[in-house]
Protein backbone atom coordinates (compact mmCIF):
# COMPACT_ATOMS: atom_id res chain seq x y z
CA UNK A 1 0.00 0.00 0.00
CA UNK A 2 3.32 2.45 0.63
CA UNK A 3 4.68 1.45 -2.24
CA UNK A 4 1.28 2.35 -4.53
CA UNK A 5 0.37 5.64 -2.80
CA UNK A 6 4.57 7.00 -3.06
CA UNK A 7 4.40 5.78 -6.64
CA UNK A 8 0.98 7.72 -6.91
CA UNK A 9 2.62 10.74 -5.41
CA UNK A 10 5.68 10.96 -7.88
CA UNK A 11 3.46 10.31 -11.20
CA UNK A 12 1.15 13.51 -9.57
CA UNK A 13 4.60 15.22 -9.29
CA UNK A 14 5.34 14.41 -12.76
CA UNK A 15 2.33 15.36 -14.09
CA UNK A 16 2.54 18.44 -12.62
CA UNK A 17 6.06 19.30 -13.94
CA UNK A 18 4.96 18.38 -17.05
CA UNK A 19 1.54 19.93 -17.37
CA UNK A 20 3.87 23.45 -15.94
CA UNK A 21 6.68 23.32 -18.60
CA UNK A 22 9.61 22.10 -15.56
CA UNK A 23 11.72 18.98 -14.85
CA UNK A 24 10.65 17.21 -11.66
CA UNK A 25 14.26 17.30 -9.26
CA UNK A 26 14.42 13.74 -9.16
CA UNK A 27 14.66 13.38 -13.03
CA UNK A 28 16.67 16.55 -13.45
CA UNK A 29 19.27 15.34 -10.82
CA UNK A 30 19.23 11.82 -12.81
CA UNK A 31 19.94 13.63 -15.96
CA UNK A 32 22.59 16.31 -14.57
CA UNK A 33 24.82 13.31 -13.24
CA UNK A 34 24.21 11.51 -16.90
CA UNK A 35 25.33 14.45 -18.93
CA UNK A 36 28.86 15.42 -19.25
CA UNK A 37 29.65 19.15 -19.18
CA UNK A 38 30.74 20.93 -22.41
CA UNK A 39 34.49 21.21 -21.10
CA UNK A 40 34.15 17.29 -20.65
CA UNK A 41 32.32 15.98 -23.57
CA UNK A 42 34.64 17.98 -25.72
CA UNK A 43 38.09 18.41 -24.81
CA UNK A 44 39.53 21.03 -26.58
CA UNK A 45 43.68 22.09 -26.95
CA UNK A 46 45.57 23.50 -29.28
CA UNK A 47 49.52 23.80 -30.31
CA UNK A 48 51.72 26.18 -32.53
CA UNK A 49 53.26 24.63 -35.53
CA UNK A 50 55.38 25.75 -37.94
CA UNK A 51 52.48 26.05 -40.79
CA UNK A 52 49.72 27.18 -38.31
CA UNK A 53 47.91 25.85 -35.23
CA UNK A 54 46.47 22.60 -34.74
CA UNK A 55 43.20 22.23 -32.73
CA UNK A 56 42.02 19.45 -31.02
CA UNK A 57 38.81 18.05 -29.77
CA UNK A 58 38.65 14.57 -27.66
CA UNK A 59 35.05 14.03 -27.99
CA UNK A 60 34.00 11.68 -25.51
CA UNK A 61 32.27 8.29 -25.86
CA UNK A 62 28.39 9.04 -26.70
CA UNK A 63 28.98 12.33 -28.05
CA UNK A 64 29.55 14.14 -30.78
CA UNK A 65 30.01 17.30 -32.98
CA UNK A 66 28.59 18.66 -35.74
CA UNK A 67 30.55 19.42 -39.20
CA UNK A 68 28.45 22.04 -40.45
CA UNK A 69 28.67 24.24 -37.02
CA UNK A 70 32.35 24.59 -37.43
CA UNK A 71 33.27 28.07 -38.46
CA UNK A 72 36.83 29.36 -38.80
CA UNK A 73 37.18 33.46 -38.57
CA UNK A 74 39.87 35.99 -38.11
CA UNK A 75 38.39 39.15 -37.59
CA UNK A 76 34.91 39.25 -40.16
CA UNK A 77 37.17 36.96 -42.59
CA UNK A 78 36.36 33.09 -42.95
CA UNK A 79 39.47 31.04 -42.79
CA UNK A 80 39.23 28.02 -44.47
CA UNK A 81 40.14 24.58 -43.25
CA UNK A 82 40.03 21.08 -44.12
CA UNK A 83 38.20 18.80 -41.66
CA UNK A 84 37.42 14.88 -41.89
CA UNK A 85 34.53 13.89 -43.73
CA UNK A 86 31.86 12.59 -40.89
CA UNK A 87 29.34 9.94 -40.39
CA UNK A 88 26.01 10.78 -40.96
CA UNK A 89 23.67 11.26 -38.18
CA UNK A 90 19.74 11.25 -38.19
CA UNK A 91 19.63 14.01 -35.75
CA UNK A 92 16.03 14.90 -33.87
CA UNK A 93 16.28 18.55 -34.38
CA UNK A 94 18.53 18.98 -37.80
CA UNK A 95 17.64 15.81 -39.89
CA UNK A 96 20.20 13.84 -41.37
CA UNK A 97 23.32 15.54 -40.59
CA UNK A 98 27.49 14.88 -40.78
CA UNK A 99 28.58 14.48 -37.02
CA UNK A 100 32.36 14.33 -35.92
CA UNK A 101 33.17 12.21 -32.53
CA UNK A 102 37.16 10.63 -31.15
CA UNK A 103 39.37 12.80 -31.88
CA UNK A 104 38.91 15.65 -34.34
CA UNK A 105 42.14 17.36 -35.74
CA UNK A 106 42.08 20.90 -37.55
CA UNK A 107 45.35 22.78 -38.74
CA UNK A 108 44.54 26.84 -39.14
CA UNK A 109 47.02 28.12 -41.37
CA UNK A 110 48.96 30.89 -39.69
CA UNK A 111 47.71 33.85 -39.23
CA UNK A 112 47.78 37.61 -37.69
CA UNK A 113 44.96 38.06 -35.86
CA UNK A 114 42.88 36.26 -33.52
CA UNK A 115 41.27 33.32 -34.90
CA UNK A 116 37.52 32.65 -33.10
CA UNK A 117 36.62 29.13 -33.37
CA UNK A 118 33.00 28.08 -33.48
CA UNK A 119 31.39 24.89 -32.92
CA UNK A 120 28.63 22.97 -31.01
CA UNK A 121 27.51 19.08 -30.63
CA UNK A 122 25.43 16.73 -28.54
CA UNK A 123 25.19 13.65 -26.40
CA UNK A 124 23.34 10.76 -27.96
CA UNK A 125 20.83 10.55 -25.36
CA UNK A 126 19.78 13.77 -27.02
CA UNK A 127 20.72 16.74 -24.79
CA UNK A 128 22.57 19.28 -27.42
CA UNK A 129 25.20 22.29 -25.82
CA UNK A 130 24.60 26.07 -27.00
CA UNK A 131 27.07 26.99 -29.54
CA UNK A 132 30.78 27.32 -28.05
CA UNK A 133 33.70 29.56 -29.24
CA UNK A 134 36.91 29.28 -28.57
CA UNK A 135 39.81 32.30 -29.24
CA UNK A 136 43.36 31.72 -30.85
CA UNK A 137 45.91 34.48 -31.01
CA UNK A 138 48.58 34.16 -33.27
CA UNK A 139 51.95 35.28 -31.30
CA UNK A 140 51.72 38.10 -34.41
CA UNK A 141 48.71 39.13 -32.91
CA UNK A 142 49.66 39.00 -29.28
CA UNK A 143 52.75 41.22 -30.05
CA UNK A 144 50.49 43.63 -31.76
CA UNK A 145 48.48 43.60 -28.81
CA UNK A 146 50.73 44.14 -26.53
CA UNK A 147 52.56 47.47 -28.18
CA UNK A 148 49.36 49.37 -28.59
Amino acid sequence: MYMAILLLAQSCIASADELFGRSSSLSLDTQEQDILSVDEAFRFSSSKESDGYRVFWQVAPDYFLYRDKFAFRAGDIEVEVEMEEGSWYQDETFGKVKVLGGLVEVLIPNFSKSVSIHYQGCAVKGFCYPPQKKLITSEKSAKNLENH
